[in-house]
């Protein structure tokens, strides 16, 4: 009976001691968490994070401060990338094959889930865009609108993976965007070099061998004299590149792949160029940034990154001015036009606040493309 009652009174003390154990280990969490200086950026994940929600009546009543709140702590959890790593780690070997919107795919591919557009947000988009090639009539207007690699590359999804159907998205916004604006269909010629290296393992973003293909596109529908233009010849810049999409997911972590930049072979005439980046008063004569090699983004060394607004002049024999309204994948694909334009107006409307109009009547801009 005296052993029986001893092992009782090892297993309240074993319970007592992992009980002691957990609430000291919740108590550290919350310590730390409490002075943990929330920081605005994160240069794995390469996007903003989340701020302290202010709070409001109509926020609580309403229930957005809670999801707010919830979006913070979230972001701004000490030791967050570690968190993120053990819980994909965990979840592999119970089977599961994409975290955080980001599926494990095969050969190596991370593949970014393809969402459901907010229709309203859709919308008002389309309308804009309608609204101003309506503005300026005689000025072609092109849209290539790039397809995610999940679409491109399908066959590289875990089993039993599912996601939107994107060429169902891009068929409608071609029917709304109307005749009148040029559609330019980069998702086909993708898909036909599906087998190669198009798309980063690690990254969201096309390579610069997919930008190609895609600029080989927008050439024939811009009618650009390509003839006349340079040769290109590949050079490896990095091999040492691990994207947002290994960061948001934690899979792949040690996985490193190369960046490819493509420059006029010796010998070719290649436009000189100088870039002045207006916001930030600074001009390069280089569209590639060497120093972002040395960060975590290092995509970021096409253009140097996103800005508000760039205006990019040239040499080139032609007197054509474009019009970029672009995201973070003409980043790569710029280059190539360069040949073509005497002028770029480069804007990113996730960061420009400006006349878009101004900038069309001050320019002289004779061509436009939206590209996505």
């Amino acid at each position: 009976m005296k052993q029986k009652s001893d092992r009782r009174k090892r297993k309240v003390q074993i319970k007592k001691a992992a009980a002691l154990l957990f609430l000291a280990m919740l108590a550290v969490i919350c310590l730390v968490n409490l002075v943990h200086r929330d920081k605005e950026f994160s240069q794995k994940e390469n996007r903003m994070l989340e701020q302290k929600p202010a709070f409001t009546l109509s926020g609580v009543t309403g229930g957005r401060y809670m999801k707010q709140y919830e979006s913070y702590k979230s972001d701004q959890f000490a030791a967050r990338d570690l968190w993120v790593s053990l819980k994909t780690n965990v979840d592999l070997l119970m089977g599961r094959r994409d975290s955080n919107g980001v599926f494990k795919g095969k050969k190596n591919y991370l593949l970014e889930d393809i969402a459901k557009p907010n229709e309203e947000q859709l919308e008002e988009n389309i309308e804009a865009i309608r609204a101003f090639e309506q503005s300026y009539v005689d000025i072609p207007v092109y849209f290539a609108l790039v397809p995610n690699a999940a679409n491109v590359m399908s066959d590289k999804l875990p089993a039993l993976a599912e996601t939107e159907a994107q060429e169902k998205q891009f068929e409608n916004i071609r029917k709304e965007l109307g005749g009148k604006i040029n559609w330019v269909d980069v998702q086909k010629v993708l898909k036909k070099h599906r087998n190669e290296d198009i798309y980063y393992h690690t990254d969201h973003h096309w390579t610069t061998l997919g930008a190609s293909y895609a600029y080989e596109e927008l050439a024939k529908a811009m009618g650009l004299d390509t003839a006349n233009g340079p040769e290109w010849e590949k050079y490896t810049v990095s091999n040492d590149f691990n994207g947002t999409l290994s960061a948001t997911s934690g899979y792949e972590q040690g996985y490193r792949e190369p960046i490819h930049i493509y420059v006029p072979e010796k010998g070719e005439k290649s436009p000189d160029i100088v870039l002045n980046y207006v916001d930030e008063q600074k001009k390069t004569a280089s569209l590639y940034d060497a120093s972002k090699l040395k960060e975590k983004d290092q995509y970021a060394m096409f253009l140097g990154g996103n800005h508000a607004v760039i205006d990019l002049k040239t040499t080139a024999a032609s007197t054509e001015r474009l019009l970029l309204v672009k995201d973070s994948y003409a980043n790569c694909l710029v280059p190539f036009l360069t040949p073509f334009f005497r002028e770029i107006i480069i804007i990113d409307p996730r960061y420009y606040y400006g006349d878009i109009h101004q900038v069309m009547e001050e320019n002289k801009i004779t061509d436009i493309l939206f590209l996505y």
